[in-house]
């Protein structure tokens, strides 16, 4: 049952320790939450340890109100002014006579709650990480230059987030009750903090300073990337220990081998189960090396480059955080590309790097944008960097779901631009483990192995899952895409429009020739051969504009069909967990059922099965009548320029056998006398002729019409070539 007092309401516990605990309250008329921290329990404590935990205690609760104004800290809050008698309530009914610590109240929960959750099982997306690490930086470099405080228990469980309105999240650091005053230099002090997040010098010599705290970043960095503690936490603290001491200065991980469990191995590379951009892993892995540096000394070396005392640990992870990783997905070969990007680099480079990772022939990549990229269209002057979108770079199911407009998978696809294009599907990405888990070579069932093992199965699963949810998301776009250019691009109103005007002054031409004919039958028009070619192209143009029109027209309906079967696809796609990888998260890693070589072994057989089922007969037919659709658009679109020439060329043989009609021609009086008399009925205007088309005009006349027809064919003609 809640408890209340005056306004505030309890709303529950946040979260407890061996002594204390965190209750959130609400305030029912102003709506403020914020957490207030307690001790429950001292009677397991010697009289020495209440002492040391009462001045802890007191160091927190300064400390907490100092931190008003830094983003990456949670602030304290004095209600002492605000509501006095809220206050007592709290501190009276407190066990101990030290003051109730009133804290902010960070409403997203820890980072370790994020790394349970069941998307997280092989660590948090890349742009997570990113924000973690870099709240993490400037916290601690702020408690250590400006307060002068080693914070000393660094874990995910001291992470919390707040999540403001706009669903954005800021990590804050939390916990300060084993925080002191950092020596200036090293000293010999107690063993403190959390066990596996400790630095090696704490147990090993007891002398130890801040460096402590960059070991601990570097312990975190690496689970929040794998999901798992680096240095064999399965192993005894002993055995952790004197393989800490003995490791080379490259190592990053520890693990033991699943064939020897009397063997250690030490890893200079992350395990390939994460979520990281390969450019920025590799940048990742280097820096690793420098938190998790087991000389103290090294670890906390200061930047020689840098203007103020930043210590090298902070000034790479800077470099680090600013590293901007351009996504991409290959459709026809089902591949996630991604590259470092920046402002000196060019398309020609970008293209490079894709044809060296996809063997596509350069003049056959086409480029497609996600629909609500910002950059809208790709020109002459696009850059790479122009491509990068940061909030993209949280792809974060979570994330996802926030988002009024879906953001993509990725920011940008790649196509092959051929009729028949290629379509490759790579092997099913299974680690080593659990090969040799299948190939019954590993013949251990210890919990921590079967667990290991069930994580990389789970991997492949939701990786599975992640690259059909690009292929579908690309077909989608390339449909969208080629809607939108075909509508975008007025072909069909600039052919109409040549139409009209070619045929308007071809009919005008053949009106004349034959009223000139009729009022004067023994005349004798000398451009017979000229009329019958100029008559044969004018057809054939005309069959060719509209057979162009017809393709473009017809292609516009499939497109716009393509796109409503490919949002359709999408749609469906987003409610359906194709590859099971929930149902096998729920049964291995949540109900506790241990995987055998043959369960594994079945539900392998069952991803490969689905996918031939996805790429061979499915979707990717889909894709290819897409890749079939817009080579003949753009086939079509090709020729319209051919077809433009062919029009003014035609409107220049017009206008040519008008002006021959109307030169002078020497014959006898009466027969130029009956041609007069015909070309004097004879009117030519812009508008589509009447019911009466010949009026009584002169000789005079008719010619001024000539040379205003003449007029108009130049003037279309000068457009047409601009």
């Amino acid at each position: 049952m809640m408890k209340s007092k005056g306004n505030w309401q309890m709303c529950g516990e946040l979260g407890q320790g061996g002594f204390g605990e965190v209750l959130h309250w609400r305030n029912l008329t102003t709506g403020r939450e914020i957490a207030t921290k307690h001790i429950k329990d001292l009677n397991s404590l010697s009289a020495d340890q209440q002492i040391k935990l009462s001045e802890r205690w007191n160091k927190e609760y300064d400390w907490a109100l100092q931190f008003q104004d830094f983003p990456y800290i949670v602030a304290g809050v004095n209600l002492d002014k605000e509501d006095p008698t809220f206050m007592n309530y709290l501190n009276e009914g407190h066990i101990v006579k030290l003051p109730v610590i009133v804290l902010e109240y960070c409403n997203g929960g820890d980072v370790r709650k994020r790394l349970r959750s069941p998307e997280n099982a092989n660590g948090l997306v890349e742009f997570e990480v990113r924000q973690i690490l870099g709240a993490l930086r400037h916290a601690l470099y702020f408690l250590h230059s400006k307060c002068g405080i080693c914070h000393r228990d660094l874990k995910p469980d001291n992470i919390v987030i707040k999540r403001g309105d706009d669903g954005k999240k800021v990590y804050k650091l939390t916990d300060f009750g084993l925080a002191r005053i950092a020596p200036e230099k090293t000293m010999v002090q107690s063993v403190v903090g959390t066990r596996h997040y400790f630095a090696p010098e704490v147990v090993e010599s007891g002398r130890y300073n801040s460096a402590v705290d960059y070991w601990s970043l570097g312990i975190i960095a690496y689970e929040l990337v794998t999901g798992e503690l680096p240095f064999i936490p399965h192993q005894t603290p002993k055995n952790i220990l004197i393989n800490l001491i003995n490791k080379p200065k490259e190592c990053i991980a520890i693990t033991e081998d699943p064939e020897n469990n009397s063997r250690f191995v030490n890893q200079f590379q992350l395990p390939q189960e994460h979520h990281l951009s390969r450019p920025w892993a590799e940048a990742f892995t280097k820096w690793l090396r420098t938190p998790l540096n087991t000389n103290y000394k090294e670890r906390g070396q200061l930047a020689t480059d840098e203007v103020q005392s930043v210590p090298v640990v902070f000034a790479e992870l800077d470099k680090l955080l600013q590293m901007k990783v351009l996504t991409i997905f290959v459709i026809n070969c089902c591949k996630r590309l991604e590259y470092e990007v920046s402002s000196e680099m060019t398309r020609g480079d970008l293209n490079d790097l894709i044809v060296r990772d996809t063997g596509i022939d350069k003049n056959e990549l086409l480029y497609v944008l996600p629909t609500s990229h910002p950059h809208k269209k790709i020109t002459a002057a696009t850059k790479p960097l122009d491509l990068y979108v940061e909030e993209w770079s949280d792809t974060s199911r979570e994330a996802r779901k926030r988002t009024k407009c879906k953001n993509p998978p990725v920011m940008l696809y790649i196509l092959q631009a051929r009729k028949e294009c290629d379509y490759n599907v790579p092997e099913l990405n299974l680690s080593v483990l659990a090969r040799k888990f299948l190939g019954n070579r590993i013949k251990s069932r210890e919990k921590w192995l079967i667990k290991r093992v069930a994580l990389d199965m789970l991997y492949m699963l939701t990786k599975e899952q992640a690259t059909h949810e690009m292929f579908l998301a690309g077909v989608n776009e390339h449909a969208l895409s080629l809607e939108d250019e075909m509508i975008d691009i007025p072909c069909s109103d600039t052919i109409n429009k040549e139409l009209l005007t070619t045929s308007f002054a071809y009919d005008q031409l053949k009106r004349l020739r034959t009223e000139a004919q009729a009022k004067s039958p023994t005349f004798q028009l000398n451009d017979s051969h000229e009329w019958e070619e100029l008559s044969q192209n004018y057809e054939a143009i005309v069959k060719h504009a509209n057979s162009i029109m017809c393709h473009i027209s017809s292609g516009l309906r499939s497109a716009k069909d393509m796109v409503k079967r490919t949002n359709q696809l999408v749609k469906d796609f987003e409610e359906k967990d194709i590859f099971n990888a929930s149902r096998f998260y729920q049964n291995y890693l949540c109900n506790g059922a241990v995987i055998l070589p043959a369960e594994l072994n079945k539900t392998g057989v069952k991803v490969a099965e689905t996918r031939s089922l996805l790429y061979n007969k499915g979707e990717a037919k889909l894709s290819k009548a897409i890749d079939e659709l817009h080579f003949y658009y753009v086939r079509s679109r090709d020729t319209i320029p051919v077809l433009l020439t062919k029009f003014k060329d035609i409107k220049n043989a017009i206008f040519g056998l008008h002006l021959k009609m109307l030169t002078p021609i020497p014959v006898a009086p009466p027969p130029m006398h009956h041609l007069s008399e015909a070309m004097s009925i004879l009117t030519m205007s812009t508008d589509y002729p009447g019911s009466d088309p010949f009026d009584s005009l002169g000789t005079n006349s008719v010619i001024d019409e000539a040379e205003r027809m003449n007029s108009i064919l130049v003037r279309e003609m000068e457009i047409d070539h601009y």
